[in-house]
């Protein structure tokens, strides 16, 4: 059966318009994935903190732990240096072991303003460990939310996308496949637009001024026109006049 070239150019108008919610839903698809990927992240940077605060305490106390072993150890060579003192015969002896007493001493106390200094830092952090935990909890939660939801989204748009597909290929088959194969070539070329209004005497496509007589065949709409600019094919579409308020 002959398709007439009016008829043929509604199903052209059609298929742009089909081939236009296509590629809106399939960009919204290609999209859902980079989206969860993004909020994944937020949540990978919360764990990140979370781990990184962890870390830090976890070598807080591994510090402050050796700090007080080496500080046990200068108590006991201390101690053990006193020892010696009643035994000393000379003033000689007896000043070098006070000595090394003092060095100790003065060792240990640079050890414990240390250590207080960890304690201080410890304390802040773990005051704030908990905070963290909870924005890590609730990134978690959202996340998990999240991906439910575009999951949803995902089937919602595959299942619209379905029809819109099936519809094409009945409206595709109304066109004359020649036709077809150059509104194809024309999408391909133009970012995905074939079919474009003559608005006046401009073509929407390339915004390039018409010939005369091509528009009034346009405006008749009996036989298939392309812009000898861009290609795409024309269609008329009267442009309203806006009223302007008196």
């Amino acid at each position: 059966m002959t398709i007439s070239p009016k008829l043929q150019l509604q199903q052209l108008i059609l298929l742009q318009k089909l081939d236009d919610e296509i590629v809106e839903h399939r960009n919204q698809l290609a999209d859902i994935p980079v989206q969860i990927d993004s909020e994944f992240k937020e949540l990978e940077d919360k764990k990140k903190i979370l781990s990184i605060a962890k870390e830090e305490i976890d070598t807080l106390q591994k510090n402050r732990k050796a700090i007080e072993s080496e500080v046990q150890g200068e108590n006991d060579h201390m101690a053990k240096a006193k020892t010696k003192l009643p035994a000393v015969k000379t003033n000689k002896e007896y000043t070098a072991i006070l000595s090394e007493v003092d060095a100790i001493k003065k060792k240990v106390e640079g050890l414990e303003d240390k250590e207080l200094e960890i304690m201080e830092v410890l304390e802040d952090k773990q005051k704030g460990l908990p905070a963290i935990e909870k924005k890590c909890k609730e990134e978690d939660s959202h996340f998990q939310e999240y991906k439910t939801k575009k999951a949803d989204e995902l089937d919602r748009v595959t299942k619209e996308m379905n029809p819109l597909l099936a519809k094409r290929e009945t409206v595709k088959s109304q066109i004359d496949t020649v036709i077809f194969q150059r509104y194809e070539k024309v999408a391909k070329s133009r970012g995905g637009k074939a079919v474009v209004s003559l608005q006046e005497n401009i073509c929407q496509g390339c915004f390039q001024q018409i010939l005369p007589q091509m528009v009034i065949n346009v405006k008749v709409g009996e036989s298939i026109h392309q812009c000898s600019s861009c290609l795409c094919f024309l269609y008329w579409e009267e442009v309203s006049e806006t009223v302007m308020p008196k």
